[in-house]
């Protein structure tokens, strides 16, 4: 079914209101939403649209766009973009949320009714259906588009009507009494006292009171006239009894929220808030992080992570992530396995442990989570989780044992694990979140295949079902995610679940800069001081572990009587490049002396001729060293110490290697002196690794190898050259150098048999020349001879060259007759046709002659019925008649004069073949 451009692909759902559909724009190429209202009233119908148009002017990020309204076969349809996710019905489904949760969830609905209220539109209809959290953790507010449309004016109470008094919640909206003249559009549940009849006009306090409701019940669980059902919930309307007060219902609820929600459901719509904006300042105190930051935690302690990652107990100073946890959040009650996937340095570990992990122990449910690193021994780290939930025995011999067993246990039967965790749940009426971190350690440092299988076989058994206590959450690096493929049944269920986590936006890193400071008592000595450091890593890989370092350096530097930051300490540490460049020393300086060689190998490496940095493949950088588990692993560590960052390539070009900022190639003295080192070899190493490459990928072609004068630098570099290359490198040197040897080789034969040859060749020469003079005489006579049969020779040779020039005249000619004889066809079949069309133009003026001398006539024979008419006519009959006779004369004398023409071609070209007569039909009257 189609719907002007818009193809119709299935229904997503259908209520009181009408239906939706899912739909393609065959226009645009893109997927939307189309609802289908169920009414063919021709007045509804024209209201929807013009209240529908006015709400599409407001553009906001929390409210759902409405692309366009229109009308299809008498019923109206809205077109709205399409949005994945789950409502708030279904997200919170009766439970209790944390305060912060509440606000953080609710906030962006009061900023869309900021906005709508703005354009002077009302909802009316606000309730948790109507709000939708995206599965990126964005908050949309939906039907916006039956919203009256306030043009100034207060509803007149004498026209108020109750809609929906017999509806359930969630049950939709009445069609008959909707935005009728006077009709009210709400859901009995969330109306205000306004909404009721009692004869007070409705405006933009109606959605605060709705709103009222909704925190009351994300915060206490229950409707405030809980157990009040339909009807019975007309009590609203009665001003004089108040609504309860939060407080009383939860008293675990901060005061002052309370009293904003109390505040919100004053049944008095003058008492109320005025407007959304009032709500939003209100409510923002409460606000992930910014609640928090009324905590205040020991200056003696830092308030950044550094380089390592936050964990569970330094929650409150994790900031910048509340719209990604929130959109885990939504996902994970649905999907029992979960990984949440991302580059290094975005800071995935942090997200899970500081992040995911608090919230899910202040959403209301009892949460326990269990961590663990796969490490080199997978299923020994899960079985070291796993056992203490188990009957513990009374000796560390035992544990020993029992741990061996256990381990061997799930190899064979990989589902214990998740019967344990279950029944652990179960048991403390608990749920279970069982953390995998760094799950690429699975690959790196475990190489047997069957282990690895082994490990992700008891995971699986783990996280079967949405519907068990336990869910499973892994984090894992993105370029490594195509290694999970090797278990076909734990990436179909994997595949379902993937998280990715990029990273920061600028205002996520300016909170996780800002805010922590703010709770030690602590602030920047300048606004500049803040933008520099976040300019400084908008281009940069893993910027938030960099900017956690640069921080903590920043913090030690502090000045502790005007609790500052200073912009001085960050001018002394050299900003984040210089902090950067003292990390990179002090990294080097705890490896051994052959694994400074290797950095010192794989840093030149990344670092083009031009000073700039080179993106390389892993593959590549396993060429430095012949032990490619040693270059691994330091890669790995540079990689943990934030030195390097490990990307997923494109295509299939596998992961890739870079320096994590260009600062380290001009800032870090180390690198800067291993440059200087090596500049003057920096240009031919580019050249070697292009031509080695070349050279292995076409199978070590010889002809690929270098001669001449490379040879000679080849030669000079490697006796200069103190620095490792990789094997493929040395192999073209030494292939490079054997070719040279062997042509030295050949060539030093060649000499001493060029000399023994002339020796052999003077004797010869000394024999010969006693038969050369025998032989002269002779070859003198030959000689003469041979000059007698070139004469015979050349003379037979001019016959035939006279000869064949002859023929070749004859054949010119011949061919330029023919050709001259195709030319004069040319031309008379050219003369034909101009001949005919010639033809066709006179019949065409002959006939339109003939209707002149007609149309003459006629206007002669008319002019009898009036005199003085007739005689004006009759002359101007009688001069289109002259000028008619003219134009046939002439057209016959053209006539005569063409055929005369035809005939003198006739003539001419009488060889060619007869020509068509013309006929033209001409009578005496023509």
């Amino acid at each position: 079914m189609r719907i002007q451009q818009y193809e119709l692909i299935r229904q997503l759902g259908a209520g009181g209101m009408g239906t939706v559909f899912l739909a393609r724009d065959t226009k645009l190429g893109r997927r939307v939403a189309i609802k289908l209202l169920q009414t063919r009233n021709p007045a509804f119908t024209h209201r929807f649209i013009l209240e529908a148009r006015a709400t599409a002017r407001c553009s906001h990020e929390n409210i759902v766009v409405i692309y366009e309204v229109g009308e299809f076969q008498g019923s109206p349809f809205m077109v709205l973009e399409f949005l994945q996710g789950q409502s708030l019905q279904k997200l919170v489904s009766g439970q209790r949320l944390p305060p912060s949760r509440v606000v953080e969830l609710l906030a962006p609905v009061v900023r869309a009714l900021e906005c709508a209220h703005a354009e002077g539109i009302v909802h009316r209809d606000l309730k948790p259906d109507n709000i939708l959290v995206t599965d990126a953790g964005t908050v949309k507010v939906l039907d916006f588009g039956i919203a009256k449309v306030l043009h100034g004016q207060d509803e007149s109470p004498e026209k108020t009507r109750v809609a929906q008094v017999h509806t359930p919640e969630g049950a939709g909206v009445d069609l008959s009494n909707l935005t009728q003249s006077g009709a009210l559009v709400g859901t009995v549940p969330y109306m205000s006292p306004e909404q009721w009849g009692n004869g007070v006009s409705v405006d933009l306090r109606t959605d605060i009171w709705a709103l009222g409701i909704l925190l009351f019940r994300m915060l206490a669980g229950r409707h405030p006239l809980e157990p009040l059902r339909g009807p019975q919930l007309a009590v609203t309307a009665f001003l004089d009894e108040p609504m309860p007060r939060l407080r009383d219902v939860a008293p675990d609820v901060p005061a002052a929220l309370a009293d904003v929600v109390d505040r919100c459901l004053l049944k008095r719509k003058e008492e109320r808030f005025p407007d959304a904006a009032s709500v939003l300042r209100a409510l923002e105190p409460f606000l992930p992080g910014r609640y928090s930051r009324e905590m205040r935690i020991d200056e003696s302690e830092s308030p950044y992570a550094g380089l390592s990652s936050f964990q569970e107990s330094n929650a409150a100073l994790f900031f910048g992530r509340s719209k990604e946890i929130g959109a885990l959040m939504s996902r994970i009650r649905d999907r029992p396995l979960m990984a949440v996937v991302g580059p290094s340095g975005a800071g995935k570990s942090s997200f899970v442990r500081a992040g995911l992990v608090p919230f899910l122990k202040r959403s209301g449910d009892a949460w326990e989570s269990l961590v663990l690193r796969p490490g080199r021994d997978p299923l020994g780290a899960l079985a070291s989780v796993v056992a203490p939930l188990m009957n513990s025995s009374d000796s560390l011999a035992q544990d020993l044992q029992e741990h061996q067993r256990l381990v061997a246990r799930m190899r064979e039967e990989p589902g214990v694990v998740g019967t344990v965790l279950r029944g652990r749940a179960r048991r403390e009426r608990k749920r279970l979140l069982l953390f995998i971190d760094q799950f690429e350690e699975l690959y790196t440092q475990v190489a047997d295949p069957r282990e690895r299988q082994a490990f992700t076989a008891c995971l699986s058994g783990i996280a079967d079902d949405a519907t068990t206590p336990m869910r499973v959450v892994l984090s894992i690096r993105s370029d490594f995610l195509d290694r999970v493929h090797e278990d076909e049944r734990f990436m179909g269920e994997l595949s379902q679940g993937l998280f990715f986590l990029t990273a920061p936006n600028q205002e996520g890193l300016r909170d996780a800069l800002v805010q922590p400071a703010e709770m030690a008592g602590y602030r920047f000595e300048s606004p500049e001081m803040i933008s520099s450091m976040l300019e400084h890593l908008n281009s940069t890989e893993g910027a938030l572990p960099l900017l956690q370092f640069a921080a903590t350096q920043l913090w030690e530097q502090r000045d502790p009587a005007r609790k500052l930051l200073t912009q001085q300490s960050y001018i002394e540490m050299g900003g984040i490049a210089g902090a950067l460049a003292t990390h990179a020393d002090s990294v080097l300086d705890k490896m051994t002396p052959s694994a400074r060689v290797l950095v010192r190998s794989l840093f030149l490496r990344l670092v083009t001729p031009e000073r700039t940095r080179a993106i390389v493949s892993m593959e590549e950088l396993q060429e430095l060293s012949r032990d490619t588990v040693e270059l691994q692993l330091l890669t790995d560590q540079l990689v943990q110490a934030r030195l390097l960052v490990v990307q997923t390539g494109s295509g299939a070009t596998g992961a890739t290697v870079e320096i994590v900022h260009e600062s380290l190639i001009h800032r870090w003295p180390t690198l800067h002196r291993w440059l200087e080192e090596n500049q003057d070899d920096s240009a031919f190493l580019e050249q070697l690794r292009t031509a080695a490459r070349q050279w292995h990928a076409k199978g070590r072609d010889s002809g690929l190898l270098w001669r001449g004068e490379m040879v000679e630098e080849a030669q000079r570099f490697q006796r200069r050259f103190r620095g490792e290359l990789p094997q493929v490198q040395l192999d073209f040197l030494s292939a490079v150098g054997s070719q040279a040897a062997r042509a030295t080789r050949w060539k030093r034969a060649l000499v001493v048999g060029s000399m023994v040859f002339l020796s052999v060749l003077v004797a010869a020469s000394l024999v010969a020349l006693l038969v050369i003079r025998e032989s002269k005489k002779e070859a003198e006579r030959q000689a003469m001879e041979a000059r007698q049969a070139q004469e015979v020779a050349q003379q037979s040779l001019a016959v035939a060259e006279a000869r064949e020039k002859a023929q070749l005249e004859a054949q010119r000619k011949e061919e330029e007759a023919r050709r001259k004889e195709e030319e004069a066809k040319g031309q008379l079949a050219a003369a034909y046709n101009d001949l005919q069309r010639t033809n066709g133009e006179l019949e065409g003026a002959l006939r339109r002659a003939k209707y002149a001398q007609w149309r003459a006539r006629v206007a002669m024979k008319s002019s009898d019925k009036n005199a003085a008419a007739a005689r004006r006519n009759a002359d101007a009959a009688r001069r289109a008649e002259e000028r008619a006779i003219r134009m046939a004369k002439d057209l016959e004398k053209r006539l005569l004069e063409e055929k005369e023409r035809i005939r003198r071609m006739e003539d001419q070209l009488g060889k060619s073949g007869p020509v068509p007569s013309l006929e033209l039909g001409l009578d005496n009257n023509t």
